[in-house]
């Protein structure tokens, strides 16, 4: 699952300094969804392997998973 599907696919790669500003945004936010997005995105994990690590269910890592994904969208294009 690719964490910037919505994003610009025809764009230049990913500009991983944007990103980790981004995600660094969500850690003062709500450092569990950035913690999730770490394991997903750079770990690799499943759903399931990321719940176990944090020892919270599936379906709040989906969750968690889905709006930390908007957020960073958003953040990435520009915050409109």
């Amino acid at each position: 699952e690719a964490l910037l599907a919505a994003a610009d696919a025809e764009a230049s790669p990913l500009d991983l300094v944007a990103l980790d500003r981004a995600l660094d945004g969500l850690a003062r936010l709500d450092a569990q969804q950035a913690r999730i997005v770490e394991l997903r995105f750079f770990g690799g994990l499943s759903v399931e392997e990321t719940g176990d690590a944090l020892s919270i269910s599936p379906a709040t890592v989906k969750r968690h998973w889905t709006i930390a994904k908007a957020w960073l969208v958003r953040e990435l294009e520009g915050g409109a």
